[in-house]
């Protein structure tokens, strides 16, 4: 029930950020925050940092559904399989809902947050996005101190 709770709430905030986002910005408009950070509003239909997105809709189906299976397939291994790595599962599967939903109740998953220098732009992301990333580092910084010390005894 804990990990539910945790998932949901995750997902809230994924979705209530991309909902106030669309309700308050222009699609396609940028919305200045400081120097290196800017709020955007687009729907990005491709994978990983919008490449793919020229592909037919079929074909992005199908790639959406291929890699959903494979996270599935991931989190279902760290949830019951590998205990240690539960709340980076949660992570994992937060994202992958937050933004399947997108794909699949949207035009596209919407991405709005803009980091950048000068006029160099890291691709736009959101929050589902950033849990997913969140992961990923926990897990290679997990995997890294279980090397170091495997290789020391």
């Amino acid at each position: 029930m804990k990990n539910l709770l945790i998932i949901l709430t995750l997902f809230l905030v994924d979705q209530l950020s991309k909902n106030f986002v669309a309700d308050s910005i222009l699609l396609n408009t940028t919305h200045k925050v400081n120097s290196f950070f800017n709020i955007i509003f687009i729907y990005n239909r491709g994978f990983l940092f919008g490449y793919f997105s020229n592909l037919p809709d079929l074909i992005l189906l199908f790639v959406h559904l291929g890699l959903f299976v494979a996270s599935i397939y991931i989190i279902y291994r760290f949830l019951f399989l590998d205990y240690k790595y539960r709340y980076i599962a949660l992570l994992f599967f937060a994202g992958a809902l937050g933004n399947s939903f997108d794909r699949f109740f949207r035009e596209g998953v919407i991405d709005f947050i803009d980091f950048h220098y000068y006029d160099i732009h890291w691709p736009a992301f959101n929050a589902a996005d950033s849990f997913i990333l969140i992961g990923v580092i926990i897990y290679l910084v997990k995997y890294i101190r279980e090397e170091k010390s495997c290789s020391q005894e």
